[in-house]
């Protein structure tokens, strides 16, 4: 599942998910943006809290599996 397809399933625009983030720590608009893009991977707090809000598990983002073979 795309990181967008999560946000909009959980319906909330670009704008309001990073204002719900900012309740919790730091993000910008900008960075937002790029980790959805796929430019950035989020660090790990940040990315579980896309998640939750999202209602997503992490592990079925596109954007943030490993491809090929990670060993």
């Amino acid at each position: 599942m795309k990181l967008k397809e999560a946000r909009e399933a959980a319906n909330f625009t670009q704008e309001s998910l990073v204002n719900e983030i900012q309740t919790y720590m730091d993000c910008s608009l900008r960075h937002y943006q790029n980790i959805e893009y796929g430019k950035k991977i989020p660090r790990m707090p940040l990315g579980l809290l896309i998640c939750k809000l999202c209602k997503v598990d992490p592990t079925e983002i596109d954007e943030w599996k490993i491809s090929g073979n990670p060993w």
